[in-house]
């Protein structure tokens, strides 16, 4: 979101009262934050939760200036942890199509570790994005940064991040349509946050993690396979349903997101939690 508008559609600067209501805390706590004012008994949590809502809302003003510049970097750093076997292989096609669609765009990529940015005291890069962390881990590195910090393959319920996550519901579908003859659908995926798992379990009748091809089932007349992995579905020798380019849909949204988030273009809290 940048601005606000009224009824008739104009665009009108956003407030310490906007800031207030979005972060649900109080006009004084807002401007005793933007302020930098000491001796006030505010939260290290509510104090990163007001500097998010006025960056995401585009709240102006020379202190958030000074909370915000980094010095323009032209770069966009894509955060990893614990990336192996299956995942890893998948994930470098998505940090391939990040980097191309950035440069297009005129931004560099830099791999990032996320113990060393977490360790960072702020931000060094224009924005962040962050691959394959559990809730708990994205939360963590988020609340260290004030410049847009947007998930993939990270499932959770927050206006103000960008998430982009596969649909596994629609996935289910076209599986289904596409394999008429089997009485259940699986998923086979390489390792994602548990909570993305729930996703899965959620909208599929069975999923299975694949880590190695020693994983991959054999195959069965009652069961169909529906994978968003290329490489999986190289690796088996049957039909079996795939997404199509999830990685490229993937990283296309992530950079759109990254676009919007840098040059704070509006868009609704739904537009924020984006499925490919």
């Amino acid at each position: 979101m940048d601005n606000i508008s009224d009824n008739a559609g104009r665009k009108t600067r956003v407030t310490i009262k906007d800031v207030a209501s979005a972060a649900n805390v109080s006009i004084a706590t807002v401007s005793y934050v933007l302020n930098n004012k000491q001796g006030q008994s505010i939260s290290e949590d509510t104090r990163k939760k007001v500097l998010q809502t006025a960056n995401l809302l585009g709240y102006e003003c020379n202190v958030m200036a000074k909370f915000l510049a980094t010095g323009k970097a032209d770069t966009v750093a894509a955060i990893v942890k614990d990336l192996d076997g299956m995942g890893a292989q998948n994930y470098i096609k998505l940090i391939t199509e990040l980097t191309r669609r950035l440069s297009e765009l005129n931004y560099s990529m830099k791999l990032c570790n996320y113990a060393d940015e977490i360790a960072r005291n702020g931000a060094a890069y224009d924005a962040y994005i962050t691959i394959a962390l559990s809730e708990k881990d994205f939360r963590r590195f988020a609340d260290t940064k004030y410049v847009p910090v947007i998930a993939v393959d990270t499932v959770f319920d927050d206006f103000l991040f960008y998430r982009i996550n596969d649909d596994f519901g629609a996935m289910y579908t076209a599986a289904k349509n596409a394999l008429p003859d089997k009485t259940k659908i699986e998923l086979l995926t390489y390792p994602l946050p548990d909570e993305c798992l729930q996703s899965a379990r959620a909208a599929f009748d069975g999923v299975t993690v694949v880590r190695s091809l020693r994983d991959l089932p054999t195959e069965s007349a009652d069961i169909g396979y529906a994978t968003q992995s290329a490489i999986i579905a190289e690796s088996i020798d049957f039909d079996i349903y795939r997404s199509d380019t999830s990685h490229e849909r993937k990283a296309a949204a992530a950079v759109t997101a990254v676009n919007a988030a840098i040059n704070r273009i509006k868009a609704s809290a739904d537009a924020h939690d984006i499925k490919v």
